[in-house]
This record gives structure tokens, sequence and C-alpha cells, in this order.
């Protein structure tokens, strides 16, 4: 009997250990709140996002990433500009470098939201610094995003979101446009 509680208490402790390896260093889950990214997430719906993604490879267009923000939540949004790109919204759509961005992912369109600005109307003079990036909801009337709060900084991001797994009906992976 003492044998068995002792391989249960081994078993318990070392299940522990994972989950914090885990959890701390490979990946966390998330809770999406309110609309700023439908259709591509609502409210509710729950996702893993990865931690160690950005040590493997660098943020890219169209990631979907999880970040804190100045206000002290965490938010979910598309990288929509990184380092090195100027990024303008004319008439609700989005340059990245003088070229159009085919972003089938936004809705929305259709309704009113301030259709244009430029990373000058954010403070940043020219293209975007090292180590920030510009994100932006893909429901752009009701999204809270770099048009507010300006550029994000690597060390502000949590991860990237790689699996939807709640609702079980729509479990959904890679979210890169």
């Amino acid at each position: 009997m003492l044998k068995e509680i002792k391989e249960w208490v081994i078993t318990i402790v070392i299940a522990l250990i994972v989950v914090f390896v885990v959890r701390t260093f490979l990946l966390t889950q998330f809770v999406v709140e309110g609309a700023s990214m439908a259709p591509t997430f609502i409210d509710g719906d729950r996702v893993f996002v990865s931690k160690i993604s950005y040590n493997l490879h660098d943020v890219d267009h169209g990631d979907v990433i999880v970040f804190d923000s100045n206000e002290g939540d965490a938010y979910i949004k598309r990288v929509v500009g990184v380092p090195g790109d100027y990024v303008e919204m004319k008439d609700k759509e989005v340059y990245v470098n003088g070229e159009h961005v085919d972003e089938t992912y936004v809705s929305y369109k259709e309704d009113s939201y301030s259709d244009n600005f430029t990373l000058e109307d954010l403070g940043v003079d020219g293209e975007i610094p090292e180590g920030e990036y510009l994100v932006l909801g893909d429901n752009r009337p009701v999204s809270k995003d770099s048009r507010q709060f300006g550029l994000i900084e690597d060390e502000q991001i949590i991860g990237k979101v790689f699996i939807r797994f709640w609702p079980f009906s729509e479990i959904t992976m890679n979210f890169s446009d």
C-alpha cells in the first residue's frame, strides 16, 4: 500500500512539473473576448498560443498573435506591419510598402470606421522601427488596435496563435494569411 501511494505521488509530481514547463515555456491558452477579430475569432473562442514560435522564426505579415497591452489586458490581433515596412490605409484598404494587401479575412468593410491612416498618424517617421509591429483586428469598425494605441514591441508579444480548440465544432489551425 505504501509503495502504491509513493508511485502515485511521484506520478502526480512529474505531471505537475510537465504542466508547469509546458505552460511557462511552450504554450498557453487564451480566451477571445469581444468581436475585434470576427469572423476569424468570435467572443468565447479558445485558442492555444505558442510561446516559443518566435524563438524559432520571425514575426511575419498575417500572423495572428496574442500580446500584452499597455493597459494590462492581453489582445489578439493580426500583424500587418513588421520592422522596415511603411504601412498606410486608404479608403479602408491596407498598403504595405506601397503594395495593396489582399485581406480576405477582414470583415465589415462596408461599415463606417476611420478608413485612412499612415504611420505618421501614429507618431512614426518613415518605416516601422526594429522590434516594433503594427497590428490590426479583422473586424476593423470595432477593433481597438495600432490605430488607437500605436505600435507594439517585441517584449509585449506572448506568442502566435496556432489552433482554435473551442468550440470543438470550429477547431482550426494556421491563421496566417
